[in-house]
C-alpha cells in the first residue's frame, strides 16, 4: 500500500474519533502546566491515530509501514546524520506493503519478494544504500555467515552487468567475535521477525555508477538485490529506482607541508585533505612514490613507505570546535594518481566537516582556521 493510500484512509476516519483523541479529560492531571497538557494530548492523539491506522491498513500492513520507518529513524540516528549537518544523506518515501488487509490479495501475492528503498549516503568514492527485503525466513539468518549454508547478498543495476556486495545492516561501531556473535547481531539489529524483514548495507562505487549511466543513458538507475544460497536458487527483490545522493565535500590545501618520520628518518610531503562526513582522501607526494605503487615495486621499500602512509592517517588529528579530536583511521586503499599517492579512509558515523578548526600531525600543524 503506498503513502497516498495511507493518507486517503486516514482522511477517511469519521472526524468523531479524532475529535475525541483530542478532547484532554481534567481528571487525569491536577493544576499541571500548559505545556504538560499539550503534551498529553498530543501524545493521546498519536496513540489514537497509530489505532487508526491499523484499523485502516490491517495489521500486517501497519507492522510493515511501522519497521521501514523504525529503520530509517534507526539508520538516521546511528550515521549521526542531523547533530553532524549531513546534506549528503536521502531519505526515501517508504511504501506501505501489498500484503495488507485492505488490499485484498492473496497469500501467494502477498509472499512475493519485496524490496524497499530506505535512505542513502554519499560517501565520498561510493554511496551506502540501505533498503529491506522481504520475506527472509529467520532459518536463513540463523545460517548467516556460518557454513553449511551460508547465506550471500548482493546488489545489481537491472540490464547490465553492473553489481556488487550488500551485507545486514549493523550498527556503526560494533567489534564482534566469532560467527554466532554475529548471526545473533544480525538477529537482533537488521532482523524483524514479525514482518520477516531484513535490513541491508550495499555498497556501491561511484566507478559503477559511471559505468551504468553510460550504459543506460540516465542517473536513476534500477536497482535490484539478490540472495543466494548453496541450497536454494538466488532470490532477487526489486527493482527500485536509485537516484544517487550528492557529495557533501571539504578540501584542505596544506601546500607543501612536509612531515618527518624520526624513526625511519624518511621524509613525507602532505598536500591535501579531501573530506567528506564519512571518508577522507589525504593527497601525499615522496621520491620514488610511482615506483613503490606500481605492480613491480620492491617490497621492502614499499611495506616502509605504508607505514609512514598509514601514520599520516592514523596519527593526524582533526579538532573541532568543541575541543574533540579525530582520527581518520587507517587507509584502505593506496593508489598512485596524478603525481600524487591517494590514501582513502572510511568510518561508520558521520563527523561535522564544517567544525573543524585545526589538523596536526605530531607538532606539524597542517591547518589552522583563522578567523
Amino acid at each position: 500500500m503506498k503513502r497516498e493510500t495511507i493518507s486517503a484512509a486516514l482522511g477517511g476516519l469519521d472526524d468523531r474519533f479524532v475529535s475525541e483523541a483530542a478532547v484532554y479529560a481534567p481528571g487525569t492531571m491536577r493544576e499541571g502546566p500548559e505545556r504538560i497538557v499539550r503534551m498529553k494530548k498530543k501524545r493521546f492523539l498519536s496513540i489514537v491515530l497509530a489505532a487508526a491506522l491499523i484499523l485502516a491498513l490491517g495489521i500486517t500492513a501497519y507492522a510493515a509501514w511501522s519497521i521501514h520507518t523504525a529503520r530509517q529513524e534507526e539508520i538516521k540516528t546511528d550515521l549521526k546524520i542531523e547533530e553532524n549537518n549531513v546534506s549528503s544523506y536521502t531519505e526515501y518515501p517508504v511504501p506501505g506493503t501489498a500484503g495488507s488487509a485492505v488490499s485484498d490479495v492473496s497469500e501467494a501475492e502477498a509472499a512475493e519478494p519485496e524490496l524497499v528503498l530506505l535512505s542513502a549516503v554519499n560517501a565520498g568514492d561510493l554511496q551506502r544504500v540501505y533498503v529491506n527485503i522481504s520475506p527472509v525466513s529467520e532459518k536463513c539468518i540463523a545460517d548467516y555467515p556460518g557454513y553449511p549454508g551460508t547465506l550471500n547478498f548482493s546488489w545489481s543495476i537491472d540490464g547490465t552487468g553492473i553489481g556488487g556486495f550488500a551485507s545486514p545492516r549493523l550498527p556503526s561501531g560494533l567489534t564482534l567475535h566469532g560467527q554466532e556473535a554475529v548471526r545473533d547481531a544480525v538477529l537482533q539489529y537488521a532482523y524483524d521477525r514479525e514482518t520477516q524483514t531484513l535490513t541491508l548495507e550495499c555498497i556501491v562505487e561511484d566507478m559503477f555508477l559511471e559505468k551504468a549511466a553510460a550504459a543506460l543513458g540516465t542517473d536513476s538507475f534500477p536497482f535490484l538485490v539478490h540472495m543466494s544460497d548453496k541450497d536454494m536458487d538466488m532470490q532477487t527483490f526489486g527493482p527500485v529506482t536509485f537516484t544517487p545522493t550528492d557529495e557533501q565535500t571539504r578540501y584542505f590545501d596544506f601546500e607543501h607541508a612536509v612531515y618527518t618520520d624520526a624513526a625511519s628518518g624518511k621524509s613525507i610531503e602532505i598536500s591535501g585533505l579531501e573530506l567528506t562526513p564519512f571518508g577522507a582522501v589525504w593527497k601525499v607526494r615522496y621520491e620514488g612514490a610511482e615506483a613503490i605503487h606500481s605492480p613491480n615495486g620492491d617490497p621492502a621499500e614499499a611495506e616502509v613507505w605504508s607505514m609512514l602512509e598509514d601514520k599520516v592517517c592514523i596519527e593526524s588529528q582533526l579538532f573541532f570546535s568543541d575541543g574533540s579530536a579525530f582520527s581518520t583511521g587507517g587507509a584502505l586503499s593506496a593508489p598512485y594518481t596524478s603525481g600524487a599517492v591517494e590514501l582513502h579512509c572510511e568510518w561508520g558515523s558521520a563527523i561535522n566537516i564544517d567544525g573543524i578548526q585545526k589538523i596536526v600531525l605530531g607538532d606539524l600543524v597542517l591547518w589552522k582556521n583563522d578567523p
